[in-house]
């Protein structure tokens, strides 16, 4: 089954699959799993955060042999950044993301400019992103967004779509609720912004500190401030024969990873190091907050 699954933290960089066309949120998957039994000559790749979807996406392409079906569990914005080349994208769907309505939560819309500029760059020219949404106000600031980028030609109109290409759109469809698409075609390179971006390390840890002595316990159940967009919390603390585990989740600018730091007692030092029982992207972040755990635990 886990060659449909593809582990952005350890895959090969980038991902080799031509004739790739890509859904953003697939959900129950079935739009993606039509897709690749109809056009077995072409590779389909999902990005899903909802574990149980990847796992009900995996059952269907291991039922149907669907070998041109991937996916992965990451946010699209950094799956693309982490998996993908520039230009080798022929098309990209969004099917009925959540349009976050409340104006708090504008930051966190799929089609927010950044995102947007990821895809583009991902995608080949002359090659699309589509997607579809019953909001309006989503639409108009999709169009908004993208046209800030002054890379695409721009489609959108109303839809009342004779084979529904989801269980939502069917029902909707049925209830009269107004529909529309939305179609950019990349016409150029977008224009250069600043994004969010990791940086990967190959050989980060552990880390070895002599002649001290620590108290875990006063980081347990508090959040740290490391730095601009590198955020941590700390939660239970284990403690066994003078080693600990420690639970954790970080947020690097906005790509969070959960795991555990393992804190080793040897003869005159300690070890500090990610628990080999976690699985990460390591990255520099980690590197800095398993430093500032140890600046943070350490006996004055």
């Amino acid at each position: 089954m886990y060659h449909y699954y593809i582990n952005y933290r350890n895959a090969s960089e980038p991902l080799n699959l031509p004739n790739l066309e890509v859904e953003i949120g697939f959900g129950k998957g079935d739009f993606l799993v039509k897709l690749a039994r109809e056009y077995p000559d072409k590779n389909f790749l999902g990005f899903e955060i909802a574990e149980i979807s990847i796992k009900n996406l995996l059952k269907k392409a291991k039922r149907e042999n669907l070998k041109n079906l991937k996916c992965a569990n990451i946010d699209a914005f950094w799956g693309f950044q982490l998996l993908l080349k520039d230009n080798s994208i022929s098309h990209i769907y969004i099917n009925y993301p959540d349009p976050f309505p409340k104006k708090r939560d504008i930051k966190r819309r799929i089609t927010r400019q950044e995102s947007l500029y990821i895809f583009a760059k991902k995608l080949k020219k002359g090659s699309f992103i589509e997607l579809r949404t019953d909001h309006y106000p989503f639409m108009k600031y999709t169009i908004e967004q993208a046209k800030k980028l002054q890379c695409f030609d721009i489609r959108y109109s109303k839809i009342n779509p004779d084979k529904p290409i989801t269980r939502y759109e069917e029902k909707w469809s049925k209830m009269e609720k107004t529909l529309y698409k939305v179609t950019m075609e990349k016409k150029k390179e977008p224009i250069s912004m600043k994004i969010r971006t990791i940086e990967k390390l190959k050989h980060p840890f552990p880390l070895n500190l002599e002649n001290i002595e620590i108290n875990p316990y006063r980081i347990e159940n508090k959040k740290f401030k490391i730095k601009d967009n590198l955020n941590i919390t700390f939660h239970k603390v284990w403690e066994k024969e003078g080693s600990f585990l420690i639970e954790a989740v970080l947020s690097e600018g906005g790509f969070v990873q959960k795991f555990s730091i393992i804190i080793k007692k040897k003869e005159d030092y300690y070890i500090f190091d990610v628990s080999p029982f976690s699985e990460v992207l390591k990255t520099k972040g980690i590197q800095e907050s398993i430093t500032f755990l140890a600046q943070k635990i350490i006996k004055s």
